[in-house]
């Protein structure tokens, strides 16, 4: 899950860093899909630890579990969470953060992409933000936008109130089972919310109630002209479109796949518009493992070919003379998405010419087309893609699984016979960091076997395998009875090891102001590779810790509430602890009961 090179959601993340002193009060994500990789960058950014990479240490990762448990929640679609290839062990635990949407995404999907975030100052004051667009909560290099906005509780020059915000946060709440949502919404509709500069905020588009459709019709006034970016169409949706504003001025752009599509549909949905501009394809699968084809080997990094760039953004923009309306979300130019099918989310903002250079931009990455050329282009064969997707949504809409413990020995429940699209296609399943196991037909129970309590997980995963490739995925499912409170404790203490704990509290007793050292947090403890050697490190000494007493009292109390159950986990997970290293943790121990008795003297 590591990547060496920075990625293109990581300018989002780092705008819900909370500034010098303060800490995150409450953070609601909602996202059609996730790959944890990402929601580990999201953590870590919410204490002001992620790095240039989108990543941080194993302490960092610790951190972030430790303070943020209780405070954000990210709400997705059922069955979208991506599973890599290599899962590290410690990603098990962030099951905690994640709340599925349990739409039957035949009927209806979850699909906005929001983050509300909510700050507590050092005076005792509240500062949010709120961020809508088009990305989704993956380190997906497809080009989106958002719109973010900051919100404050003092009324200044260009703050506005934003009607149905409250409603927003109090859907968000609800979704994540929190009990508070009302008091969330009262919070919301007295904050005063401050635009990017050069736009001006004007609604909230919500759309995230079922039946509840998004208005799709221009906005009052006169449009000379309008300019729609959609990776997705729908013939219905974009024949309306073509009739907004004047003729001649119409821009639409999409993806290659999507216009082919239009341009052999009938009725001849493309012919209101005098522009058209082609994108590559979204990568549609890049929320899920990649279609494994047999005999097809992967291209190596040396030998692959620069990606082209892809479309993931939705715009809709209106524009009158030199100002423009545009709506900015997670709605495609497509009937479902804006007749209330979908849950989706826009705001709508107006725009002088600092948008322009924006809009220019996508405009000159995208290469023009005509009708003519995309009637006789070849369409893309997805046929084997497409078969498993459908039948990935009819596994989804026919079962219910839970995860049923007794001990440590574990297996899925479904509730009833999981239902597939094809016979052809066969189901595996299994725990999130251990083998795939074949789902037996006319089963309703598949056994899992004994897992221990560092590597219990709320997630499973699932494959589905057909004769031309396989589509695999995760998902979060009730625990029966739930995971012991110990779980995050002993999954954190194995994945540290020796020398991430003695950074760890020397990090706590500096006030986290030290810089902290150890592997990436998704390296996994034991393999000689990643992991820096445990020896030769600087060990905590008796000196260190009154120092950090001498210049702040507080500093041990904040370790030691740590100390005690870390070291007693560390030793009963502990599994690549050396005889050398508990010999080492025994006398931290020592030095440690020590400084205890000197300072509580």
């Amino acid at each position: 899950m590591s990547d060496p090179q920075a990625w293109s959601g990581q300018p989002y993340l780092d705008e819900m860093r909370p500034g010098r002193l303060e800490t995150v009060k409450l953070a609601l994500f909602a996202t059609y899909s996730v790959d944890l990789s990402a929601v580990a960058a999201a953590l870590l950014a919410l204490i002001a630890r992620n790095n240039d990479k989108g990543s941080g240490t194993a302490v960092d990762f610790s951190e972030a579990i430790d303070k943020l448990r209780d405070r954000v929640r990210i709400i997705i679609q059922r069955g979208r969470i991506a599973r890599p290839i290599a899962l590290p062990r410690i990603a098990g635990i962030l099951d905690q953060f994640i709340v599925e949407q349990p739409y039957d995404e035949l009927e209806r999907s979850w699909h906005p992409k929001i983050a509300l975030v909510a700050y507590n100052g050092p005076k005792g004051e509240t500062r949010w933000k709120l961020w809508i667009g088009s990305r989704n909560l993956t380190r997906s290099q497809d080009l989106d936008a958002g719109v973010l906005l900051d919100g404050s509780e003092k009324r200044a020059k260009g703050r506005v109130r934003l009607p149905g915000i409250g409603a927003l946060g109090a859907i968000l709440a609800r979704s994540a089972s929190r009990e508070d949502a009302d008091g969330i919404a009262e919070q919301l509709e007295a904050v005063w919310w401050d635009a990017p500069d050069g736009f001006q905020l004007r609604s909230l588009l919500n759309g995230l109630d079922e039946g509840v459709a998004l208005p799709s019709e221009p906005p009052a006034g006169a449009v000379d002209g309008i300019t729609i970016i959609s990776p997705f169409l729908s013939p219905d949706f974009v024949k309306k479109a073509g009739g907004w504003g004047k003729a001649g001025s119409r821009t639409l752009i999409s993806s290659m796949p999507a216009l082919t599509d239009m341009a052999r549909r009938p009725g001849k949905p493309l012919d209101g518009f005098s522009k058209i501009l082609a994108y590559t394809a979204p990568d549609v699968l890049v929320d899920e493992a990649p279609l494994a084809l047999p005999g097809v080997e992967p291209a190596s990094e040396d030998d692959a070919e620069p990606a082209p760039l892809a479309l993931h953004a939705k715009i809709f923009c209106f524009h009158s003379g030199e100002k423009t309306i545009l709506r900015v979300g997670s709605a495609n130019a497509t009937e479902r998405a804006w007749s209330g099918r979908n849950a989706e989310i826009m705001v709508e903002l107006e725009a002088g010419e600092a948008f322009g250079s924006g809009l220019a931009f996508l405009i000159g990455k995208a290469t023009p087309v005509t009708i003519e050329e995309l009637a006789v282009a070849d369409p893309p064969s997805t046929s084997a893609a497409d078969a498993l997707e459908e039948s990935r949504k009819v596994l989804m809409a026919s079962w219910n699984p839970v995860l049923r413990r007794d001990g440590e020995r574990f297996s899925i429940d479904a509730g009833a016979v999981p239902l597939l699209a094809y016979p052809e296609h066969v189901l595996h399943a299994g725990p999130a960091n251990g083998a795939l196991l074949a789902w037996q037909t006319d089963a309703v129970r598949l056994d899992l076997g004994t897992i221990p309590l560092s590597l219990q997980s709320a997630f499973i995963q699932a494959r589905i395998s057909g004769p031309d490739g396989a589509l695999r995925w995760m998902q979060r499912v009730t625990v029966d009875p739930p995971l012991e409170e110990q779980r995050d404790l002993a999954a954190l203490a194995s994945h540290m090891g020796l020398r991430a704990f003695h950074d760890w509290m020397r990090a706590i007793l500096s006030g986290d102001t030290l810089p902290v050292g150890g592997g990436a947090w998704d390296e996994d403890a034991g393999v000689q590779s990643n992991r820096p050697q445990s020896l030769g490190y600087d060990r905590l000494t008796l000196e260190d810790i009154l120092t950090a007493w001498a210049r702040d009292r507080k500093a041990f109390g904040r370790a030691d509430r740590h100390f005690a159950p870390y070291v007693d986990a560390l030793l009963a997970h502990g599994e690549n602890l050396s005889e050398r290293e508990k010999a080492d943790l025994n006398e931290l121990v020592q030095i440690w009961a020590i400084a205890r008795t000197r300072l509580a003297s």
